[in-house]
């Protein structure tokens, strides 16, 4: 049985791939505790929703009815019941150091030679009984202490035909040669428009494609302090605007090597870039996956400056960067 025909059939078994080498398989250990306890919150959020609806349409109906209720009290629990799901992940992230839901899960790396012997010997025992259909695999269990010899840190798994984007570079202003643009010193909003003015008093409009590249923001930073520090002239919708789209792009990989990022996984550093609140957090780490083929338990400080650009460009086409037109105003 070929490689990618296995990979689809664990997939559809519910096991999480992480890729091959083609000697090799890479899967989550399906039996990761940690990953399970996130599931759990998930659905505990889910859970305490469902009673909070129920209580409230309690409370009304009892209050109409006259009956006296201690509101403050049965606030304060749905308070301290929501609070605590709430900073359970961050507490124990922020006590670990890490990631640790992601971190904590380990690698089982499988023979694909191995696979195929199974499987063919199998097929064999099927053709011979034809109507025994158990299969009987035997899965360690990884909860033992005893380390396991074939395991490998989740960090070095491989992932799957990794679509790298080293090839996905800013063109400066589009590509478009106009001879009014120069190195702006000023900018400002102006409905969904962003005027640049350069040092001789002369402005340009970019107007349309996204709010990344009217900004010459390619990771959507932010106007905080570092923004500032990194160059930024201005600022249009909260997100700052850098004078040119190199000068943004060097603020986000600046970002990246910072030391609140640095110490962290990319997974954490997603986290952190990306928060939840604002973000479909697994989707974009699974997209970080796929366009770099990193793993995103590999620590930022342990990147290469052509890992990192992968990661920074990679950031880029998540945000998004159409360009529109620059018009001299």
């Amino acid at each position: 049985m070929n490689t990618d025909l296995i990979l689809r059939l664990l997939k559809n078994s519910g096991f999480n791939i992480l890729g091959s080498d083609g000697t090799f398989l890479y899967l989550e250990d399906p039996s990761c505790i940690l990953r399970s306890f996130e599931t759990f919150i998930e659905y505990a959020w889910i859970g305490i929703s469902c009673i909070t609806i129920l209580l409230l349409f309690g409370w009304a109906i009892s209050m109409i009815r006259g009956i006296k209720n201690d509101i403050s009290m049965n606030l304060r629990n749905l308070v301290l019941m929501f609070g605590t799901l709430s900073v359970a992940i961050p507490i124990i992230n922020t006590i670990w150091g890490d990631d640790l839901f992601a971190y904590g899960c380990r690698t089982i790396k499988v023979s694909i030679a191995e696979v195929n012997e199974i499987l063919e010997t199998r097929k064999k025992q099927l053709s011979e009984k034809g109507d025994d259909l158990y299969e009987e695999f035997y899965i360690y269990d990884s909860g033992s202490q005893n380390k396991q010899p074939n395991e490998i840190p989740y960090s070095e798994a491989p992932l799957i035909a990794p679509e790298v984007p080293s090839d996905v570079n800013v063109s400066v202003y589009g590509g478009v040669p106009n001879t009014f643009i120069q190195n702006a010193k000023r900018a400002k909003e102006n409905g969904r428009d962003v005027i640049y003015t350069n040092s001789d008093g002369s402005s340009y409009r970019k107007t349309g494609g996204t709010r990344s590249w009217r900004n010459n923001n390619p990771g959507n930073l932010k106007y905080y302090e570092f923004a500032r520090k990194m160059g930024a002239i201005g600022q249009a919708d909260g997100f700052a605007v850098f004078p040119d789209e190199e000068t943004g792009m060097r603020a986000l990989n600046e970002l990246l090597r910072s030391n609140s990022y640095n110490k962290l996984t990319i997974a954490g550093a997603i986290n952190k870039y990306a928060p939840k609140k604002e973000n479909n957090v697994s989707a974009y780490l699974n997209q970080i996956q796929n366009l770099t083929g990193l793993s995103i338990n590999k620590r930022m400080v342990d990147l290469t400056e052509s890992e990192l650009s992968r990661v920074a460009n990679a950031i880029l086409k998540i945000e998004g960067w159409e360009t529109g037109q620059i018009i001299q105003n």
